[in-house]
């Protein structure tokens, strides 16, 4: 989606919850706090810019979390198999 689609989108969006809610929402979305009035599609640049962050953060748990499954696999890899019927020789 280019930034004029999704300038649009987010257009409608703001302006279908503003009839509902009785008041303007511009400025009210996680995604203001990166806006620039200045530029010319605000709302996208904002989106994408709050957006990028987002994504790089959970690119970041995802990575983490693949770590730690990877060690878990290595861990239980090196861990010798228990022996069937190694309690009943321990009787």
């Amino acid at each position: 989606m280019n930034k004029l689609e999704r300038q649009n989108a987010l257009d409608v969006q703001k302006w279908i919850d503003s009839e509902q809610k009785g008041y303007d929402c511009c400025g009210s979305y996680d995604y203001c706090a990166k806006c620039d009035k200045q530029v010319e599609y605000p709302c996208a640049v904002a989106y994408d810019a709050f957006n990028a962050k987002t994504e790089k953060k959970v690119a970041a748990k995802k990575t983490v979390k693949a770590e730690v499954k990877a060690e878990k696999e290595v861990k239980a890899e090196k861990k010798p198999a228990a022996k069937k019927g190694a309690k009943k020789a321990a009787k």
